[in-house]
């Protein structure tokens, strides 16, 4: 999987919302197997230089993993080794298609494909799209940065887990479609334990461009006087509370590390500040 360097990068929305629908819908195979089949600390997906987004080991009569190419549009079966099994091309292809092939190949392997079912999300808290319906996926309407995003983010959150001590795996979630880690912080308040989220958003239906989060949860009672963030980063408090960055203030991923950086530090800090 080759993504193209940072002098071909455009900031178009438009393209970016399209990319994120399609590949959303694209990941729900791998979503599926994870739920059905993975243990329960390797579930959720995760992104690979190499391969893109993937789960990870599967173990039945053979080990295998299922990992999407988000820039050709491609389903890989892959091998412990990472050798292909057996290909998928999405493109003119329905996701109901999808789901038949992943589960035949994982018959082939000794799995139960018949456990490999859509995963059902609650209502109005996923994205419309026909493909859900039917339609099929369509190669032209991808984007090479939306995945630029996510290979920075990846590097970006695999430094904080190296940080902080209570930091959770680097994981990509089906559901909102964001990678991100859990800070878990050794205290309680009102019998809730404490956490600070750390992640990245391809973009939702607040704010429909990539975004970086920092959230504290519980989420504080007083939003009047927060603290002021470094990087240019913002507080957002209607629904939920937390730290944003969106990609219209730091643009390009790969040249925006360091001020991705210096909103993350401050952002973590803040929401540890509020915490205590």
């Amino acid at each position: 999987m080759n993504i193209p360097n940072q002098s071909s990068f455009t900031l178009d929305f438009q393209q970016l919302a399209e990319a994120r629908i399609q590949l959303h819908y694209a990941i729900q195979p791998l979503a599926s197997i994870s739920n059905a089949l993975a243990d329960s600390s390797n579930k959720g997906l995760f992104w690979d230089e190499q391969l893109g987004f993937t789960t990870r080991a599967i173990t039945s009569i053979k080990s295998y993993r299922l990992a999407l190419d988000p820039i050709a549009l491609t389903l890989n079966f892959l091998t412990d080794r990472d050798q292909i099994i057996s290909s998928f091309a999405l493109s003119d292809r329905t996701l109901t298609e999808a789901f038949i092939w992943t589960r035949a190949i994982v018959n082939g392997l000794g799995g139960e494909g018949d456990l490999i079912t859509p995963i059902s999300y609650p209502p109005n808290d996923f994205p419309d799209s026909d493909l859900a319906r039917g339609k099929t996926f369509q190669l032209k309407h991808l984007t090479s940065d939306l995945t630029k995003y996510y290979a920075i983010a990846d590097q970006l959150l695999q430094n904080i887990v190296q940080q902080e001590p209570m930091a959770s795996n680097v994981r990509i979630w089906p559901h909102h479609f964001d990678i991100a880690t859990l800070i878990s912080i050794p205290d309680e308040a009102n019998g809730q334990e404490k956490s600070v989220g750390v992640g990245l958003s391809p973009g939702d239906d607040g704010y429909n461009e990539p975004y970086w989060y920092v959230t504290p949860y519980p989420y504080p009672e007083d939003r009047s006087n927060l603290p002021k963030l470094d990087g240019d980063g913002f507080w957002h408090t209607e629904h939920w509370v937390g730290a944003v960055l969106t990609a219209s203030q730091f643009g390009e991923p790969n040249a925006s590390i360091d001020q991705v950086s210096a909103f993350l530090k401050s952002a973590i800090a803040s929401c540890k500040e509020l915490l205590n």
